[in-house]
């Protein structure tokens, strides 16, 4: 791991510290959360409720770190347990209680949670998509059950994280992810973050000494508040990593006077900048998942999603397989339950990407 580039980090996150906690950022907000899900959780009248409202009134105040415009697993979870009470109850036990000798244990359990959520979720919800729970909302559950052991994790923060500081373990995604890595690449952070005695003492001012917040000695809640933070924020900024790009400035000076060197610089960055606002757009979409979700269409009748990449999805209908793009421009196109909202989503996401393609292609011509 790039020492250097991680403590830089950290660093900047430290000189935003009062910014990003402040009135309008608020980012904050994540122990108070957590303090607001484990009072209730943890509490007496808890013990004489309903697991659905149990749950609900636990994440009142952390839906938002979990659930978007899109997805709303919180929500899922809730209307799943009022039609499976024990159910759904059974399965979250498991997950939180399930002893684990190794973290490749610990990721089997959650994989098992996944799996069998989705199941009920299939056969009570079919067409409800934005109730089916991913990985970061799993991580969540953990995390606000038992901070001072888990780790929130999303796939965006943490990837472009692992990056800029080199981390040499590959993370994976989907059915490649790996956990204990992400775990060790957290832990890591945890070290270094212990380093820097001013923030914690910021941290604390902040935190330890408001009642509204759950203080976290652990500060794993901080580590993913900063890998969160570099990417919402750009605290990345120019900050050279390995495999390092080819030095610009060096290979524009050759072949260009100053003045038009600096241009050309100048814009690349601009382009550089524009993809990242591109891409932190994009992220509402990344846990979006379509498998396993009804369709209906006007010619085969009701069909399942099978595959997804993107806005463009794979149907099985009754002894007949299509593939689609959900897009508002094709009108051949699947019907979901929330037709609108999924249409415009994914509309949006692929007009996202058109332009960020078009920034990528201008940035190699720049580059040529």
């Amino acid at each position: 791991m790039n020492k250097d580039n991680l403590h830089t980090l950290i660093d900047r996150y430290e000189e935003n510290y009062y910014y990003i906690n402040g009135v309008g950022p608020n980012e904050k907000f994540k122990y108070y959360a957590v303090k607001g899900f484990r009072d209730i959780w943890f509490s007496e009248e808890a013990k004489t409720m309903p697991f659905s409202q149990m749950f609900d009134e636990a994440t009142k105040h952390s839906s938002i770190m979990i659930n978007n415009r899109m997805i709303t697993p919180t929500k899922g979870i809730v209307k799943m347990a009022e039609q499976r009470p024990r159910e759904v109850e059974s399965l979250f036990r498991d997950l939180l209680f399930a002893p684990y000798d190794s973290f490749d244990e610990l990721q089997k359990h959650m994989d098992e949670f996944l799996e069998r959520i989705e199941e009920i979720r299939v056969e009570l919800f079919p067409r409800y998509y934005r109730y089916k729970q991913e990985r970061h909302a799993t991580s969540c559950y953990l995390s606000f059950f038992a901070p001072q052991e888990h780790y929130i994790y999303r796939f965006s923060d943490a990837e472009e994280f692992a990056v800029h500081v080199e981390f040499e373990k590959n993370l994976g995604a989907g059915s490649w992810f790996k956990l204990a890595n992400y775990y060790e690449m957290a832990d890591e952070i945890v070290k270094a973050l212990r380093e820097h005695d001013s923030l914690l003492k910021k941290y604390e001012k902040l935190i330890k000494e408001n009642d509204a917040y759950y203080y976290d000695e652990s500060l794993h809640i901080m580590a993913f508040d900063l890998m969160y933070c570099c990417r919402c924020y750009n605290f990345y900024g120019d900050m050279q990593y390995i495999p390092k790009k080819k030095n610009l400035e060096t290979y524009t000076a050759e072949q260009l006077k100053e003045k038009a060197r600096q241009e050309r610089k100048a814009k690349i960055d601009e382009i550089d900048q524009r993809i990242h606002d591109l891409e932190v757009q994009m992220d509402q979409f990344q846990d979006i998942s379509l498998v396993g979700v009804e369709v209906t269409q006007q010619q085969y009748g009701t069909g399942t999603i099978i595959e997804q990449d993107g806005s463009k999805i794979t149907v099985r209908f009754a002894g007949k397989t299509m593939k689609y793009v959900i897009n508002r421009k094709y009108a051949r196109r699947p019907r979901f339950e929330d037709d609108g909202n999924i249409v415009d989503a994914f509309t949006e996401l692929d007009e996202l990407k058109a332009q960020k393609k078009r920034l990528e292609t201008e940035k190699r011509i720049l580059l040529r």
